[in-house]
């Protein structure tokens, strides 16, 4: 499994009429111990399938809708155990759990259907056990139901981990079968023993005499297994901690996850870390991650990210993907360690190879921008298509970019289309809104703004700024839509609250010319203020423009000057015209001709109307240059075609 990509390896759905079934369930996984034979063959497996996630609170309201809670947990787990029965198929509960896993999540493929009663596409009602949301699938889109009767409940059980973990069942089975066999000699060594004794001391019973065998921590760990297999989980662990307490890794193991999970003792965050770090200590890869996840997070331990680092690193050594990605953000990052982008590639890489997505995606990343690695467009398209060949929304949202900036391919807009709408099956916001975008210009599609706002408010509905500032655009600019200055500002002020700038500075304009709102000089500037101190250089040439003109502030040409400066230096072009004027008429400063003309040529160069202008007077009029008619012609001519009535003017007294 792709555990840096989930917090769970499966979330059980279930009626609360089969909550002892589920319990069982989720128990007998995280307790399950992976063949030794099916890890040798396999050695990129989970030795353990903990955490599993089982719901024991109502998180689904009366309505059948899923809170925000429990739609994050159905996020966070690979794949949904549906258990099928007929109180399961006619449960709101767990209908909304799997609709909202299958449509909202896109995880039809990852339900897996464990049938303990009533029958699949049932003509009697009250036997159907599949819920609503998975008969109105396509028949070839219908996950395959592992039925208790059909297999057994042995073969069921071992189907369904089979599936967690990818493996064809013939590939797996008979490594569970050898494993079976191998621990049946054992318990066959160990009552052989138990016959002896029993029949020498019939007074004794078989626990009096375990007691007595203080060195014996594997026979102590298989008595903590039984109970546990029986559900008394309170014997369990009596038995887990005297093997524990002897160095047994498995009962160190299995003890610090009742702790975690409260099961059969009390929860308990420090016990549970007291048990996986000296697991982790004897080299148990699985403990080696858990502790390092509650160091990193803080939780039954003092928060330490160098601890964190240090047990991902010890993970990462043995192979574990998941430990080498989250060591290679560390790297990233800077955190528990100091920050090394070729190291941070180098653990990516390891992870990479081994076929974990986010890893994939995250080394797209290093070589796209060339962090610790040389940039490298082809490269980071490598690792983004392997990644987005396993859904990798954000890889694939990154492929869809790079064929829609021209970044090491060939411009291709199909192809970006392609990818973004992959990625936008996925809720992938950045994807939905450049969507959005492609339908906005026409970029590769027919300009269709119906669309481009259908996408829009795809992102906007999961709080992306840069969607809500593009809504807030057509509603002021009523492009597809009536012209409504109230929705604008809704959808701006929504994207504001995020520091969206391009927003802040358009309801600094709304403000300023009063569009949808009283004109408040003092709220436009507040708002172009918010824009500015994020660099954006429109806001700062509107406060310049304020100061220099008197607008809700007292006429300052020296802040003026100020913020003209920060917009020019950033090559926003009306501030680099409005500098040159300040010089051209000592506004503040000492006049200055020459300087005036070079800030006018710079925002000529784009094409700037008003610079363009400017530089025809400064011409005509042989201010800073020589007096020449023809050059002012020139570039009066050159305002005019873009419109500048100022210029056609200029032009017709020139021409007399």
């Amino acid at each position: 499994m792709d555990t840096e990509n989930f917090s769970y390896y499966a979330f059980i759905s279930y009626s609360h009429a089969d909550k002892k079934t589920a319990q069982k369930l989720q128990k007998r996984l995280e307790r399950y111990h992976m063949p030794a034979k099916l890890l040798e063959d396999y050695p990129e497996l989970p030795k353990k399938l903990s955490p599993i996630f089982r719901d024991e609170s109502d998180l689904v309201a009366r309505d059948g809708t899923l809170t925000d809670s429990l739609k994050g947990y159905l996020r966070e787990s690979n794949y949904l155990i549906l258990i099928c029965s007929p109180n399961s198929a006619h449960s709101i509960y767990v209908n909304a759990e799997v609709d909202y896993f299958i449509n909202e999540l896109h995880r039809a493929d990852r339900i897996i259907p464990l049938i303990v009663g009533g029958l699949p596409h049932s003509k009697d009602p009250s036997m159907e056990c599949f819920p609503k949301a998975i008969l109105d699938l396509p028949v070839e889109l219908e996950p395959l139901g592992i039925d208790l009767k059909t297999f057994g409940k042995r073969d069921a059980f071992l189907r369904v981990i089979a599936t967690l973990l990818k493996l064809k069942f013939t590939d797996f089975k008979p490594r569970e079968d050898e494993e079976r066999k191998r621990r049946l000699k054992i318990f066959g060594a160990v009552a052989a023993v138990f016959a002896v004794i029993v029949g020498a001391l019939v007074w004794y019973s078989i626990e009096t005499f375990l007691l007595m065998q203080d060195n014996d921590a594997a026979i102590q760990f298989n008595f903590g297994l039984i109970y546990y297999e029986k559900g008394d989980y309170a014997k369990a662990v009596e038995w887990y901690e005297k093997a524990a307490e002897q160095g047994d890794v498995d009962a160190q193991h299995s003890l610090g996850v009742m702790y975690y999970n409260g099961t059969g003792v009390e929860q308990d965050y420090a016990k549970a870390a007291k048990w996986y770090e000296k697991a982790a200590e004897q080299g148990d890869v699985s403990c080696q991650l858990m502790i390092a996840v509650m160091y990193y997070i803080g939780r039954g331990v003092e928060q330490d990210y160098a601890k964190a680092a240090k047990w991902y690193e010890k993970a990462a050594e043995q192979g574990d993907s998941s430990a080498q990605n989250r060591l290679g953000v560390m790297y990233y990052i800077g955190r528990g360690v100091e920050q090394d982008y070729a190291k941070a590639a180098k653990w990516y890489e390891k992870a990479a190879e081994q076929g974990d997505s986010s890893a994939q995606n995250r080394l797209g990343i290093m070589y796209y921008v060339g962090l610790g690695v040389e940039q490298d467009y082809a490269k980071a398209r490598e690792w983004y298509e392997k990644a987005a060949s396993q859904d990798f929304a954000a890889s694939q949202y990154n492929l869809g970019y790079m064929y829609a900036h021209a970044e090491g391919v060939e411009q291709d807009y199909a192809k970006a289309k392609e990818w973004y709408e992959k990625a936008a099956a996925q809720d992938y916001t950045d994807a939905q809104n450049e969507l959005g975008i492609m339908y906005y210009d026409g970029l590769g599609v027919e300009q269709d703004y119906a669309k481009a706002r259908e996408w829009y408010e795809k992102a906007a509905s999961q709080d992306f700024a840069a969607a809500q500032y593009n809504l807030g655009y057509m509603y002021a600019h009523a492009e597809g839509v009536e012209q409504d200055y109230t929705k604008a500002k809704e959808w701006y002020e929504k994207a504001a609250s995020q520091d969206y700038a391009d927003a802040q500075n358009e309801l600094g304009i709304m403000y300023y010319d009063g569009l949808g709102v009283e004109q408040d000089y003092a709220k436009a500037r507040e708002w172009y203020e918010k824009a500015a101190s994020q660099d954006f250089a429109a806001a700062q040439y509107n406060l310049g423009y304020m100061y220099a003109h008197a607008e809700g502030v007292e006429q300052d040409y020296t802040k003026a000057k100020e913020w003209y400066e920060k917009a020019a230096s950033q090559d926003y072009s009306d501030a680099q015209n409005n500098l040159g004027e300040i010089y051209r008429h000592g506004q503040g400063v000492e006049q200055d001709y020459a300087k005036a003309i070079e800030l006018y040529k710079k925002a000529a160069a784009k094409e700037n109307s008003a610079a363009l202008f400017n530089l025809g007077e400064m011409y005509r009029d042989g201010l800073g240059v020589p007096e020449s008619s023809d050059i002012a012609i020139e570039y009066f001519t050159k305002a005019a075609e873009q419109g500048l009535e100022e210029a056609k003017t200029e032009l017709e007294k020139l021409s007399r």
